[in-house]
């Protein structure tokens, strides 16, 4: 069979010819000349009829460019007070939660922030979340977005948590177009257009418009704003289809993330611990660039070679001449292959290697601590400077059979081998799923695998961490069935379990003495595990949403005291609501509401005089999240409307964030008075975002 195939469906029309009238009586050897006028007439019409003649050609190539977006992630994009960002949705799906209050990044299952790995067209990204919690791409370019919150398949590595991964549409082939993004929280410019034939491109710039809220140099409560927060992305892609098996595609992207504060002897942080005083500024940036190649062959055959190049930088000062600067330089190489094979068989398999150098400087007051101990100020350290570099080298292969037993059953059996030269550890992780098509609505699915990722990077580090600390690692199983009710409603139900081991543990007494130096050992568990029902529906009539009910549980526990307690982030009921019309063409309504139970917070029980500061107290903490956060709900309504301005597409958006004006509280702190004491001290609570409108508009010309 060719690789591109042309069909021509041509329609016409059949003349009959009128049989010429004959006289029964004699033959006439001249033309009737009615006859003659209708056979012209005819010759005409068919002449007429031949110059319409419909000709429909379908052309197909296998290394068709993926231009448009999907369906799930066009639903994600409409998730009322998002800002059309989808990445931000998967805060409205069951068993995502912020990292910290409503913003930071997510956690998935009852893991870690920190267990997560990011990727972006296949490539391990530095980050895809803004320090706000608002994502780093243009809604303009999102493919598909895909989430593994458990179990994912042995192509994926180094996360322990779940899997992000975000695919970039493929430029389109059309006239250079320009789409302009206006809103109080973030505007764009985007260029996207054909340069030769099978070749196109766009570019996609962003920068937040939160500082035009923060007024510079005014005092607040001791905090005085001097550099207001400003978040900054860009991405762009220049494509080549080559003949049609082949695509090559250049790509780079970035994000930066800025801000700085005044942080006075009058503030709450101040009074607390005065070596915070002084200017507070924090810098993060990433920039990456790759080099994909990928080919489409016969009988589902597909291979990519992807090489990536990515620099990531932390700088940031504070209190009295502290700094931390970290500038990191990162080479991928990803080649991945899919074959069909024997019979009822698909092969996938790959490699992944990677290389990090990491020139770190600091001079700080180090707290050696985990998110597992209640107090840091009880781990603080003695001030420490240091230049050195990191280097850490990993290389990965993997494979995976996906063989379709019968028309019921379909087994997925993957091996994923690593190898990391920092840690000098080896695994070898297997990866299983068997799915059973029950009947054409109903699917049973099983799955379970093991996982490792990098420890973190400030528990590994020389002199503030452990440089013999060892990568934390993972065991998931889930079980999930997938119910088809009438091809508009869909449910589903999942029940999830994650062992985790060799978390990190800073250092006490408990701690062997050959130990005690090193700051951080492997000597914490968890396990997480939990329940989440969906009923989706699908876009009919003008309406789609979904609603999910999730039940969880987490925990961690210290190996060398046996001692258990709830992980911060445990958060045991969540409820989302999401609901979307298109009244009209015009017009579409959202809104989207969020009923959670509050995470756990380990209490402040009393107060403590500063060791290091005469009349100042630092907070004294109870039992290790032994409390519960009052419950949380947030309502966000959004309305879109579609017109037309000199005859170009334009898009306005109007919404409001936290609509009920709830005021959810994301934690408790010490707030210091001037007339504290040991026995009179004030606990205030922090909340989130308040009520919030904003307008936006979107035009292409």
């Amino acid at each position: 069979m060719n690789s591109t195939s042309t069909t021509r469906i041509t329609s016409s029309l059949l003349l009959l010819l009128a049989t010429l009238p004959v006289n029964s009586m004699a033959a006439s050897t001249e033309p009737d000349e009615k006859a003659l006028n209708a056979s012209n007439a005819k010759t005409l019409d068919k002449e007429e009829t031949d110059q319409k003649i419909e000709v429909i050609e379908v052309t197909s190539r296998r290394n068709q460019a993926n231009s448009e977006m999907t369906e799930q992630t066009e639903q994600l994009m409409g998730v009322a007070g998002i800002g059309n960002d989808p990445l931000s949705a998967v805060y409205s799906l069951p068993g995502i939660v912020y990292a910290g209050g409503d913003t930071g990044s997510p956690a998935v299952r009852g893991s870690s922030p920190e267990d997560n790995a990011f990727y972006i067209d296949d490539m391990p990204a530095g980050y895809i979340f803004h320090l706000f919690g608002d994502s780093i791409f243009n809604e303009n370019l999102i493919q598909d977005f895909t989430l593994h919150p458990a179990a994912f398949g042995s192509e994926y590595g180094n996360a322990t948590g779940g899997v992000f991964d975000v695919q970039l549409r493929d430029p389109r082939q059309q006239d250079i177009t320009t789409t302009l993004d206006l809103s109080m929280l973030k505007s764009g410019l985007m260029v996207e257009g054909e340069t030769f034939e099978d070749q196109a491109f766009y570019l996609s710039y962003r920068r937040s418009q939160i500082h035009l809220f923060l007024p510079e140099g005014e005092e607040d409560e001791g905090y005085t704003i001097f550099k207001a927060p400003i978040s900054e992305d860009y991405q762009g892609k220049y494509q080549w289809l080559i003949g049609d098996a082949h695509k090559l595609s250049l790509s780079a992207s970035g994000a930066s993330d800025t801000g700085g504060v005044n942080i006075s002897e009058k503030s709450e942080e101040g009074r607390i611990d005065p070596d915070s005083i002084g200017d507070f500024k924090i810098t993060t940036k990433f920039d990456s660039q790759s080099l994909s190649w990928q080919y489409y062959g016969d009988d589902e055959k597909i291979m990519q070679l992807v090489a990536g190049h990515t620099v990531n930088t932390v700088d940031q000062i504070y209190g009295k001449g502290q700094f931390v600067k970290v500038d990191e330089e990162s080479y991928n190489v990803r080649f991945s292959s899919q074959i069909t094979w024997l019979d009822r068989h698909k092969l996938g398999f790959g490699f992944d290697y990677s290389k990090s150098d990491v020139d770190y400087s600091f001079d700080m007051i180090p707290y050696y601590c985990t998110e597992n101990d209640a107090d840091c100020n009880e781990k603080k350290g003695d001030r420490i400077q240091d230049v050195a570099t990191l280097t850490n080298e990993d290389i990965a292969v993997y494979v995976h059979d996906i063989w379709q037993l019968n028309d019921a059953w379909q087994l997925t059996v993957g091996l994923r081998a690593e190898r990391n030269d920092y840690t000098n550890q080896d695994f070898v992780h297997p990866r299983f799923a068997l799915d059973w098509f029950a009947t054409d609505d109903l699917t049973f699915k099983a799955k379970a695998g093991t996982y490792s990722r990098f420890p973190d990077i400030d528990t590994a580090l020389n002199k503030l961490g452990n440089p013999k600390i060892k990568s934390p690692q993972a065991t998931h199983y889930s079980l999930g069935i997938d119910y088809d009710l009438n091809g508009i409603w869909f449910t589903s139900l999942d029940i999830y379990h994650k062992e985790l081991t060799n978390l990190p543990r800073s250092v006490d007494e408990n701690t062997a003495v050959e130990d005690a130096d090193l700051h951080y050992t492997n000597d914490t568990s968890g396990d997480a595990q939990g329940v989440e029902w969906l009923v989706r529906h699908e876009r009919h009539n003008g309406w789609f949403g979904w609603a999910s009910l999730s039940w969880s549980q987490s925990q961690r526990t210290d190996d060398l005291t046996n001692i258990t307690a709830d992980y911060y982030l445990d958060t045991p009921l969540v409820a989302n609501i999401v609901v979307n019309y298109e009244l009209d063409e015009r017009w579409d309504f959202g809104l989207r509401f969020t009923l959670r139970s509050g995470a756990k917070y380990t209490p402040i029980v009393g107060l403590r005089e500063n060791p290091d500061y005469d009349e100042h107290f630092l907070p004294v903490y109870g039992e290790l999240n032994s409390k519960t956060l009052p419950v949380y709900h947030r309502l966000d309504l959004e309305a879109n409307y579609k017109t037309k301005y000199w005859g170009y597409d334009a898009k306005w958006t109007w919404a409001i964030i936290n609509a009920m004006a709830q005021k959810n509280v994301s934690g408790y702190y010490y707030d210091p008075s001037d007339n504290d004491s040991l026995t009179e001290y004030n606990v205030s609570g922090e909340e989130d975002i308040g009520v919030f409108p904003y307008i936006g508009l979107k035009m292409t010309f």
